[in-house]
């Protein structure tokens, strides 16, 4: 039987982690974040020099060593150039869509130490102020730009507030819960797998149990950008399972309510015998389930495979809707994540 999952406590957890800013390339925050809540569960904790966590957990035994990876770095913006007028333009951070960000509240990171606040905008804003064929152009990096919460108007302004090229972006979270156990909040990827793994690993601690294999934690910091997880990873290690969100859009099988157990993906397919070993244990302990393929999507797992990992890699995560734009989840599928990730462990 599994123990049960403290769900409020995870939620929590993701809330704070959610709101904590880490752009790919500014995750410093978001992993001390993760790192002060998993102290408590009796892991041995690294940070490693390119900034990724890694927590060993002892098993029962270490005849066949595990690995669960997720990560804390999301999409986000950099400075590309500070314009005449004292605005910037921007240059993307992992793969997003540039209508997708249009009116989002931003913080910039100025070279300088201070925080300024700002909004995503196209150049043509006003409906007012330009031709309709203008306010209505197709949004890209040429006509895109942040308007900065500072007296500026000029580049050198700009300047004179700290402001530089290849400083940090983020983007307003907007974490909201519902009465009905919605979760909307930019972010999700992979923020709430994180919160999974944290869910299913403080579930057994706190029933006095450890995994069956001695198990690595790896939270991640470059998977946005395609090499968060191709090391940090013991020599011996025989399985990677991957915890990231699930697609869930038209013609997909995944819901917000579900754990997904992903088959393929732009990458390829998954081991296997991995997966058919997953869907057992979710069926076995009566989790609400799905097995779905993403056509346009990679992972973590396929990084360290593309590094020559010699290990059986699996993908489970939560649904998400609308990923990499405003994103929604439910309390539901955090649940059944955290409960196939605890059975994993124990099996």
């Amino acid at each position: 039987m599994l123990p049960e999952i403290n769900v409020d406590k995870m939620v929590d957890f993701l809330v704070g982690l959610l709101n904590t800013p880490s752009p790919t390339g500014d995750t410093d925050k978001a992993i001390q974040y993760v790192h002060e809540a998993f102290a408590g569960l009796s892991l041995d904790l690294t940070v490693s020099p390119k900034g990724f966590l890694v927590g060993t957990w002892k098993g029962e035994a270490s005849t066949a060593p595990r690995a669960l990876t997720a990560h804390v770095d999301t999409l986000g913006a950099m400075v590309r150039e500070i314009k005449k007028n004292g605005r910037l333009t921007m240059t993307q951070l992992g793969g997003w869509i540039w209508s997708s960000v249009e009116g989002e509240g931003v913080t910039i990171f100025a070279s300088n130490g201070r925080t300024y606040r700002g909004t995503i905008l196209p150049d043509a804003a006003s409906i007012h102020a330009h031709p309709r064929k203008d306010s209505a152009a197709a949004r890209d990096d040429t006509n895109m730009e942040v308007r900065i919460d500072g007296r500026t108007s000029s580049e050198k302004e700009t300047r004179e507030l700290g402001i530089r090229v290849g400083d940090i972006i983020a983007f307003d979270p907007r974490v909201e819960l519902s009465d009905s156990g919605f979760i909307r909040s930019r972010h999700l990827d992979d923020k709430a797998c994180v919160a999974t793994i944290y869910g299913a690993v403080a579930a057994l601690a706190a029933a006095g149990l450890k995994p069956k294999q001695t198990t690595t934690i790896h939270i991640s910091n470059y998977e946005e950008v395609g090499h968060g997880a191709a090391t940090g990873f013991p020599a011996d290690l025989t399985d990677l399972l991957t915890v990231d969100m699930a697609v869930v859009a038209p013609k997909q099988e995944s819901d917000e309510y579900s754990v997904t157990i992903c088959a393929k993906d732009s990458g390829g397919p998954y081991h296997l015998g991995f997966r058919r070993e997953l869907e057992a244990l979710a069926e076995a302990n009566g989790l609400r389930h799905v097995t779905d393929i993403y056509p346009y999507y990679g992972s973590d797992g396929e990084a360290f495979w593309r590094a020559g990992g010699n290990v059986r890699v699996g993908l489970i995560g939560p649904g998400v809707d609308a990923s990499h734009h405003y994103e929604r989840t439910h309390r539901d599928a955090l649940e059944n994540t955290a409960k196939l990730i605890a059975a994993y462990l124990l099996s």
